[in-house]
């Protein structure tokens, strides 16, 4: 095949060495170069060598420090949009009453459930409802404010403290809470600051 008068040839040994051409064209590209074309063939290997140095090609770089800033405050919108939109509204002249069936259930974590009953925006806390299925547990995480919990069924264990119903426990702000973890089940009521940071995936 002439290579200087085939138009629809011509130009594709880049794209058949970037892997972007349709599967007609590539097809095509392929038999004419099994049909001898040897400048198709050198500039298509002159191509490959170029595609195979593109990978190793970029300096590495580590993002900015704005750039992680900027990722987390969006992941804080995020979660504050979330919650606020699971939360009933209430003026600071009205009550609130949630009955045991009412509210939405949120699985945070396999085989751990929590219920937001109420944001305060002024102590910039939130008391949630945890459930926790037998034998579930909740991730290492550090505190940005203090932590109140309080156990109203079930076993929670709590780093080496076993935590049973009545029981009542509070972390400081800026320690770091241990693996929770139950045997046979919980239910215990949290009220902590609105955003923690996980130190561990389940």
């Amino acid at each position: 095949m002439n290579h200087t008068v085939n138009e629809e040839i011509e130009g594709l040994a880049p794209l058949y060495a970037l892997g972007t051409l349709t599967q007609h064209e590539a097809r095509a590209f392929e038999e004419h170069l099994a049909e001898g074309c040897a400048a198709c063939r050198d500039e298509l290997e002159d191509f490959e060598a170029v595609v195979g140095l593109l990978g190793v090609g970029a300096l590495e770089a580590e993002p900015s420090e704005r750039v992680r800033e900027n990722l987390l405050e969006s992941l804080v919108k995020d979660d504050e949009r979330a919650t606020k939109s699971s939360m009933p509204e209430i003026s600071s002249s009205q009550s609130l009453t949630i009955r045991a069936d009412e509210g939405e259930w949120q699985e945070a974590f396999q085989g751990v459930y929590l219920k937001n009953l109420f944001v305060d925006e002024t102590r910039g806390t939130v008391t949630t409802l945890f459930r926790m299925d037998p034998g579930a547990q909740l991730p290492r995480h550090l505190h940005h404010g203090v932590e109140e919990c309080f156990v109203l069924e079930g076993d929670v264990r709590a780093g080496e403290q076993m935590l049973g119903p009545g029981d009542y426990h509070c972390a400081m702000p800026e320690t770091v809470h241990e693996r929770l973890s139950t045997i046979n089940g919980a239910m215990f009521l949290i009220v902590g600051p609105r955003h923690y940071e996980m130190l561990e995936r389940l």
